[in-house]
């Protein structure tokens, strides 16, 4: 699917947002469904959540941190997750919930451990 020139600004307005905010995207920029998937395709983002997209550096970047914090303390917590990536509870909850889904992470009570 080729990009109109209206798409390609919003394209790249959305992943200069994601650049400028990594672990708090604003999703007032998030391109219709069909852009987002190509973006997807392309392994430019990461969707973890309706409305919740990270660029692909920043995703791994924090999945690296929560990995490498469970693995030297074993356990997490979404505070814990929040503070650590500097983000808000909203976006900190999505990606554990997201990693919970890819089998990164497994939910017990409050506290996420590695899978």
């Amino acid at each position: 699917m080729q990009l109109t020139q209206a798409q390609q600004a919003q394209v790249e307005a959305f992943l200069k947002s994601l650049m400028d905010n990594p672990h708090t995207p604003p999703a007032d920029l998030i391109p219709d469904a069909d852009v987002l998937g190509q973006l997807v395709a392309r392994q430019e983002v990461v969707k973890v959540a309706e409305g919740v997209v990270f660029s692909t550096t920043a995703y791994n970047e924090m999945v690296e941190k929560v990995t490498g914090h469970l693995r030297v303390q074993g356990k997490v917590t979404l505070a814990e997750v929040r503070d650590m990536l500097q983000t808000s509870r909203k976006y900190a909850q999505a990606l554990l919930e997201h990693l919970d889904s890819k089998k990164v992470t497994r939910r017990i009570g409050d506290e996420r451990v590695l899978y």
